[in-house]
């Protein structure tokens, strides 16, 4: 005996019906439904007639449908006339209408991810490459459930309850972080921690130390006292070379005494006072050579589904490649960048990833760098809700700066609050990777250094 695929025949007619009851509900349809969650072929051709009629500006009643389904030859289909008039007998309450765009719209769903399956068995037994098989399947299943969030409206009164809570409590904080701690006081000033569902870019050119501070950053969150997991994925280094960096900031010996084990026994006192602090982190590295956003988006939902994911952190953007290689980078680097904020806004965490200035900064006397100079596409400045600029005057003026160990960040985009394009100071060591805020015990963290 054939099985039936999954649908609610009742549930059809009693969103049908409920627009000759009121025919204002059209409008609740056409935001819930379309003609393809309809199991029943000729509850396909009434909805489609519905929203024609809608689209029209004509009122919806049973003349006005019937003689636009005879005109298009549909009234067959459709039933016939007996039939649609029996539609409104299918209506127990219309208060229960979103109860039965929902009933509808979860049988559709279910069918939709059913077909997938088939799809994506079919597909098992012609492929050679596992990655690109899982990467495809996956895809098929997500696009699939995205849409049935997409089309879910919230009512006002939930939001606002949502925004009353978080200001409470701020205020009950007294201005305490809604979000991660990054460490740095200035930077927290503004962003009130890194917030859950944004993407953040840091921006650079090289030797600037972004890959530090985002080291810096990523330390600073996960001694956080509700430990929190952060997820770093290095295109650039290996995660020895990323934990050796982290060592010698935390315990500020010089990289290159790390590097070469020329450590003498009171620093070796400080590495093991470090190494023991940074294993109790939740820290997580990515260095298998993850180069396809795809697979980022990947292995980020596995961590959320195991609860060992609140803050990602990518270095760098540029190394990304997307789903399709063969467009043009511009195009490219655009969906690296979408990609990434969608990320944020599916997984509810904060997202950072770091990304190449163009050449073009070096050619300007200031070299101060600027939102036009974010490296391949402009999409990086639209999608990302908050932008980061690193620059280190003693670079560029080695002889003459009045900054040395220092580095400038400048926030030129901030979606949620205030820029600073003139930016703020943090303490610098190349040396050990040691970023520091400038306004507290300034003396003090500078003595702490090993600047040799």
């Amino acid at each position: 005996m054939e099985k039936i695929a999954p649908n609610n025949r009742e549930a059809e007619q009693s969103v049908l019906g409920s627009v000759f009851v009121d025919p204002g509900t059209i409008k609740i349809l056409i935001d819930g439904l379309n003609p393809d969650d309809f199991f029943t072929y000729r509850h396909k051709v009434i909805f489609t007639a519905m929203v024609e009629l809608f689209q029209d500006g004509v009122e919806i009643d049973y003349t006005t449908l019937t003689n636009v389904l005879e005109t298009k030859d549909l009234l067959k289909d459709a039933g016939g006339i007996d039939y649609i008039l029996g539609l409104i007998n299918f209506v127990p309450s219309i208060q229960n209408l979103r109860n039965y765009i929902n009933i509808v719209r979860d049988k559709s769903m279910t069918r939709k991810i059913m077909d997938a399956c088939r799809t994506i068995i079919e597909d098992g037994y012609t492929t050679d490459d596992a990655k690109e098989f899982s990467n495809n399947s996956e895809k098929l299943i997500f696009d699939i459930v995205k849409d049935r969030r997409a089309r879910e409206f919230i009512r006002i009164e939930k939001v606002i309850e949502e925004v009353v809570t978080k200001v409470e409590k701020i205020d009950k904080g007294s201005g305490k972080l809604t979000g991660l701690d990054t460490g740095f006081d200035e930077l927290n000033q503004y962003t009130l921690g890194l917030q859950p569902s944004e993407l953040t870019i840091i921006a650079a050119r090289p030797s600037m130390g972004k890959s530090a501070f985002a080291l810096n950053i990523a330390t600073n969150v996960a001694k956080m006292k509700s430990k929190p997991h952060v997820a770093f994925f290095s295109l650039e280094m290996g995660s020895d070379q990323l934990v050796s960096r982290m060592l010698s900031s935390e315990s500020r010996i010089h990289s290159d005494k790390i590097r070469t084990g020329h450590i003498s026994s009171t620093e070796w006192s400080q590495l093991n006072v470090a190494i023991e602090s940074l294993s109790r982190l939740n820290i997580l590295f990515d260095d298998a050579g993850t180069v396809k956003i795809t697979e980022v988006r990947q292995k980020c939902r596995k961590l959320v589904q195991e609860g060992r994911l609140d803050l990602v952190i990518i270095d760098y953007l540029q190394l990304l490649s997307g789903s399709n290689p063969g467009i043009n980078r511009v195009q490219e680097v655009s969906e690296i960048s979408r990609v990434l904020k969608e990320i944020a806004r599916e997984l509810k965490i904060p997202v950072i990833a770091l990304s190449q200035l163009s050449r073009q900064v070096e050619r300007r006397d200031d070299r101060i760098p600027v939102m036009a100079d974010l490296r391949d596409s402009g999409s990086i400045e639209q999608d990302a809700d908050i932008i980061l600029f690193l620059y280190r005057d003693e670079y560029y003026k080695p002889k003459t700066t009045t900054r040395p160990n220092q580095v400038d960040i400048i926030i030129s985009k901030n979606r949620q609050g205030a820029t600073k394009p003139e930016g703020f100071r943090l303490i610098f060591n190349k040396q050990c990777g040691y970023f520091g805020n400038m306004e507290t015990q300034y003396e003090s963290a500078m003595a702490d250094i090993d600047w040799k």
